[in-house]
């Protein structure tokens, strides 16, 4: 293993070199000895290499679920390059490093890169998530749920402001969900869209009239995150709606609501997916629909048959 590794990190440094996709497993899940050898190599790297090679990680970890790079994600998060600290949050969207919050939240109110700041305060939301599901974190979840709410009143600029109102949508406090109303209502499309994002988020279906209300929006943007609300919260008056924006003008739009009717279920939602399955003139919105048939079937308990393979009497006639 020590001999593969030495082998790794000098092709690595060798910025000639394309990086050896299929070998960067020996990566995965670094020991303290092997991690202080692999910091070496990752300071020797120049900033672009260091980004193609978190990113690819990253990349690597989505289609590969045993593989585990956090200790390497975790390097990135203090790296002099803002683009490879905002890679190296977006790859520890799963982490379940008890240690994260805090280093987020020091991102989140200290980095110097607005884009950064953005990422840690959307990559916070998930941890509100996790101490709503477990009572016993809610103070820490406070803490978070407090910090994002001080950059809004302070002020914060617009990008930030937008990503701290999505993850407050993860939050049950009133001062949060206040927060929220005050995006929805603020006459800012942005805004709008951010808001729609937290009450998908909230688990609340005190949003069902917002929710209900712009599926009707002009902007296509704005009908594609209240369809994905609509879906989230599981809104069953909203599936008449949804099926009348499987003939929207956006593409976008009628992937979510598929998406969205696939998720509420009842007897209306299969049978438009199901006839836009049929008809559908392109490849993506049949795969969609194909999707949301398999995830009703799932919700139903009523899987297709036609996935098993069963004998062919005939073939065993001829056995």
């Amino acid at each position: 293993m020590d001999q593969e590794l030495d082998d790794l990190f000098s092709v690595l440094m060798d910025e000639e070199q394309l990086l050896p996709i299929e070998e960067l497993s020996a990566l995965s899940d670094l020991d303290t000895l092997q991690l202080d050898r692999f910091l070496s190599c990752w300071q020797s790297l120049s900033p672009l290499r260091r980004r193609t090679l978190l990113a690819t990680l990253g990349q690597q970890a989505d289609e590969h679920i045993e593989l585990l790079f956090d200790s390497i994600n975790r390097l990135g998060l203090d790296d002099p390059d803002s683009n490879i600290r905002k890679i190296a949050i977006g790859n520890l969207w799963e982490s379940t490093d008890p240690s994260l919050p805090t280093a987020f939240l020091a991102i989140f109110k200290e980095d110097s890169s607005l884009e950064v700041r953005a990422a840690a305060a959307d990559a916070l939301g998930r941890f509100i998530l996790l101490a709503e599901l477990e009572d016993d974190s809610l103070t820490e979840s406070n803490l978070i749920v407090d910090d994002l709410l001080e950059a809004i009143r302070a002020g914060a600029s617009p990008e930030l402001h937008l990503d701290c109102v999505k993850s407050l949508g993860f939050s049950s406090r009133e001062d949060a969900q206040a927060i929220i109303a005050d995006a929805y209502l603020s006459g800012d499309e942005e805004l709008l869209q951010s808001a729609l994002i937290a009450m998908g988020r909230s688990a609340n279906p005190v949003w069902r009239p917002e929710i209900l209300q712009e599926l009707n929006h002009p902007s296509p943007r704005i009908r594609a995150e209240a369809a994905r609300a609509a879906g989230e919260l599981e809104l069953h008056d909203s599936a008449q709606p949804l099926v009348e924006l499987l003939e929207d003008v956006s593409d976008e739009v009628i992937h979510i609501a598929i998406w969205s009717l696939g998720q509420i279920g009842g007897d209306t939602a299969r049978t438009a997916i199901s006839e836009i399955q049929a008809s559908a003139p392109d490849a993506e919105t049949v795969k969609k629909a194909d999707e949301a048939l398999e995830h009703l079937a799932f919700l139903e308990g009523t899987p297709d048959l036609l996935i098993y393979d069963f004998d062919d009497p005939a073939e065993d006639a001829v056995d």
